[in-house]
């Protein structure tokens, strides 16, 4: 049974869904979590005593579907297929959990619920700022989600069970020798491609659009020709620099600030100091010395504390910027002197004050100006709010957006055509960033025309806007989309041709033709790569890709997309690479072959244990298509 859906879930498809269940559904220890309790439908999974019902599975399944929506956004489309594929992800995951819970209780494995409650604890996920476990962070992470205490818990025991029976038993293997040796033959052959590209955008198509493609175009494409509605709006901006070169500020204001804020604009005195330090007195004291027998302060640095002019010189600094240790003695000094030596923490140190730069103040009219920026920054936004309030009581009183720009000495800007996209057909210079406002253009859809909006904060101050004249949308006329529609035929015309010459081109491959001739009749380019192996690549052609054409015989044609474009490449030669593979290269061989031992003797565990219960799946209930 297991190898069954094993099977069903290698295809492509498949494998990318898995991907994406397990970035998005895994618990925090690898594992998706199920609902445990059964409802009163059908049972649609069954192994032994385990069962899961249809209910289950239907919402575990919209869990996924909504996790792939959330992960691919606008490019996410459920097709038939994507949904087969979540149903066979969805089922070979729920099987593997309920073998493992069989298996866990068939061989009495159980855990302390001291570890159980350490891995929670432990988790990053669920601390807080502080790095302690906090409990309302992991409630809000289960709530996200949508799971529960019960079921990470089931999921946790789960995984353990996973590590203890199938991990650790084949983590210890060795991998042979003659199969790294074979591996490396594998690796180290070399092979070299012939390959051509067909481009769609640069085929060029012999005919013109007819006039009833054109309709048919128009008719079926309908909902690409539709014209949004739009409309035009008055603007007024009141940004907060306006509002800043209105803002009055007296002189007392500015000089009460500096008055109280003096220290600031204080310059301290500050020393260049030079510094020794010594891991004890008896060495202190021989520099000591040396200093009161004359000796240079750098020189005696370098003899007796082995220190380098860098390592000596502190340079300029203030006295707060010293340990206090230290600080008052060596700002008491004069220039030149040096100190005795002071004990600070586990070291002796001896200070030197090679020169003194005096502390000066800032004069007031050098820093009025920057007084008065700072007093205005601090008021803006009082000052913002009291005309905002201003604004909407006059609205609220009747007052025209003309009479309010002329309170507020603002011009009236205007903005045509806009659509809800934030596209228009004119804007005044001044009134563009506000196209990139999701909350303006909320505001100018919300109101009728001839209305006027309540006052609008932005990142740049306020603005108030009245909606002139709204545009309904409509259906655009065929002769307004008539270029679109041949750009679009175009397209379409273009990947027709080009999808038609590949089906030639394959069938032309596949019944014996060499890629060289069959590529002069369609006059396509013929390249031919370097000899690669199979960890590199060319053409920019997947890794995928080419390690598969690495398996098929030589002259075996392989079809491969490039976004709009397609590549086809036939594998011509092979060689024997008579450089041998570095150590590092034959390392990386002998894990490669370690870990698909490792993945295949796991796969063959769980295997073993699904083969000792009855395991039995309602396929037509869950949804598969045969």
């Amino acid at each position: 049974m297991i190898n069954k859906l094993a099977k069903a879930q290698k295809s492509w498809i498949a494998k990318f869904i898995l991907i994406l269940t397990a970035l998005s559904f895994m618990s925090l220890f690898g594992v998706t979590g199920y609902i445990n309790s059964a409802g009163s439908n059908r049972t649609v999974i069954k192994v032994d005593n385990i069962e899961i019902s249809q209910a289950q599975f239907s919402y575990l399944l919209q869990r996924e579907i909504n996790a792939a929506r959330n992960l691919l956004g606008d490019n996410f489309d459920l097709t038939d297929e994507m949904r087969q594929a979540l149903i066979q992800a969805q089922t070979q995951q729920l099987v593997q959990d309920a073998v493992l819970d069989r298996t866990e209780a068939k061989y009495h494995v159980s855990f302390r619920p001291s570890l159980i409650q350490s891995i929670i604890f432990n988790d990053p996920a669920f601390k807080d700022a502080s790095g302690n476990f906090n409990r309302d962070v992991f409630r809000q992470v289960l709530a996200r989600g949508e799971t529960t205490e019960e079921n990470l818990v089931a999921d946790i025991k789960r995984d353990l069970t996973r590590r203890l029976l199938i991990n650790m038993p084949v983590e210890g293997i060795n991998v042979p020798e003659v199969l790294r040796r074979a591996e490396e033959m594998v690796d180290n052959k070399r092979r070299t491609f012939k390959y051509v590209f067909i481009r769609p955008a640069e085929i060029k198509v012999d005919r013109k659009i007819s006039e009833d493609e054109v309709e048919q175009y128009y008719e079926d494409f309908a909902p690409n020709f539709i014209e949004p509605e739009r409309r035009d709006a008055t603007v007024m901006i009141l940004s907060l620099k306006d509002i800043a070169d209105k803002m009055v500020i007296e002189d007392d204001e500015i000089k009460a600030y500096y008055e109280a804020h003096k220290n600031e604009y204080e310059k301290p005195e500050t020393r260049q100091v030079l510094q020794m330090m010594f891991a004890d007195t008896e060495t202190a004291d021989k520099a000591f010395s040396a200093l009161q027998n004359g000796g240079d302060f750098y020189q005696v640095a370098a003899d007796v504390a082995g220190q380098s002019k860098e390592d000596t010189d502190l340079g300029y600094v203030a006295q707060d910027e010293l340990v206090y240790e230290l600080a008052e003695e060596a700002f008491s000094l004069s220039k030149g002197e040096y100190t005795k030596p002071v004990q600070v923490g586990d070291m002796w140190q001896i200070l030197q004050v090679a020169d003194i730069k005096a502390g000066e103040k800032a004069a007031y009219d050098k820093v009025a100006a920057d007084i008065r920026e700072i007093l205005i920054n601090e008021r803006l936004y009082d000052e913002s709010y009291e005309i905002l309030t201003q604004a909407e009581d006059a609205l609220a009183a009747g007052s025209t957006l003309e009479a309010l720009a002329e309170t507020y000495t603002e011009p009236l800007l205007n903005i045509q055509g806009v659509a809800e996209d934030g596209s228009v057909s004119a804007v005044a210079p001044e009134a563009a960033f506000l196209l990139q406002n999701v909350d303006f253009i909320d505001t100018v859809f919300s109101y009728n025309a001839g209305e006027i909006s309540q006052v609008l904060e932005t990142d740049d101050g306020l603005a108030v806007v009245r909606v002139d004249k709204v545009a309904e949308s409509h259906p655009k006329s065929i002769d307004e989309v008539r270029g679109e529609i041949e750009e679009l035929w175009a397209v379409n015309e273009k990947a027709a041709i080009a999808q038609e010459m590949l089906n030639n081109l394959m069938y032309d491959l596949e019944n014996g033709d060499t890629l060289s001739s069959a590529a002069k009749r369609y006059g396509l380019k013929v390249y031919r790569s370097q000899p690669i192996t199979r960890n590199e690549t060319f053409g920019n052609i997947g890794y995928a890709d080419i390690r598969e054409m690495f398996t098929e015989p030589l002259g075996t044609p392989k079809q491969m997309q490039q976004g709009e474009d397609y590549v086809v490449a036939v594998a011509e030669e092979d060689y024997k690479n008579s450089a041998p593979l570095s150590e590092s290269e034959q390392i990386l061989i002998k894990q490669k072959a370690y870990l698909s031992l490792v993945t295949d003797f796991a796969e063959a565990m769980l295997t073993s244990y699904a083969d000792e219960y009855d395991i039995r799946i309602k396929y037509k209930l869950l949804g598969f298509e045969y």
